[in-house]
């Protein structure tokens, strides 16, 4: 997308509503595309087959109690956009083939102290999580002894945002900047970059709420079935049931 040079802040802030934030590489960040071998392959499918029709798509939630959010009646108002589909790297586990491991491993690099392969997103969102050590992915978790979300965070946040960041930095070399089409949930294969994007915005959120809602936003905007929830985590968010 274009912008006029010299546009005024609030001109520009309406065009680039609903696009996930641009991040700029910093630390770990760096050291992980340092060691990137080539982005993922990202790929619009035939728009003749795979459109996405926001309004079609809330017309059948609009008569749930509540009905619609503010931000889904000006998703729903969008014309029908193009689908995504992104190559995935998954992390290797009991079904996974011999062939496939090994793989995976010759792929593997060592970034901030941890071996994995530089293409795996789930890899970045398992150890984010991993170093925050959330009180809330725990099976006892009551959410109830909670005085303040910062008491959800045992672990180390500053270290687990900059592993999420890595790992959006990574993503951000396979969409283009401002990414305005759709990434099915639906496809498999898109989850990992859910995943993603849904742990950098929450653990965001434990920081720094206003800043974390512009990523909870995009992700309903690239995502309209919203099938993370991160329309529970937006300005003015709905009170409709997850679906």
């Amino acid at each position: 997308m274009g912008m006029s040079v010299g546009a005024d802040p609030k001109t520009q802030k309406a065009a680039l509503e609903g696009v996930m934030p641009w991040l700029a590489p910093a630390g770990l960040a760096v050291e992980a595309l340092a060691k990137l071998d080539r982005p993922l392959l990202a790929w619009m499918r035939d728009p003749e087959f795979h459109l996405f029709d926001s309004a079609a798509h809330y017309t059948e939630y609009e008569e749930e109690p509540g009905g619609l959010s503010r931000l889904e009646k000006k998703i729903a108002k969008l014309p029908p956009r193009p689908e995504w589909a992104m190559e995935r790297v998954w992390t290797p586990d009991a079904e996974s083939g011999e062939a496939y491991e090994a793989a995976y491993e010759k792929a593997c690099v060592t970034i901030g102290g941890h071996l994995l392969h530089p293409r795996d997103f789930d890899a970045y969102t398992a150890i984010a999580y991993k170093l925050a050590d959330l009180t809330d992915r725990d099976g006892d978790f009551d959410p109830d002894d909670l005085e303040n979300e910062a008491d959800l965070v045992r672990g180390d946040l500053e270290a687990a945002l900059s592993w999420a960041a890595a790992g959006v930095c990574v993503l951000q070399q396979s969409l283009p900047y401002p990414f305005r089409d759709v990434l099915p949930y639906g496809d498999t294969d898109n989850r990992p970059a859910h995943r993603l994007v849904f742990a950098y915005a929450s653990l965001l959120r434990l920081k720094n709420p206003r800043q974390s809602a512009a990523w909870f936003t995009a992700m309903v905007y690239f995502s309209p079935m919203d099938n993370m929830g991160a329309r529970f985590f937006t300005p003015g968010r709905s009170s409709t049931p997850v679906r």
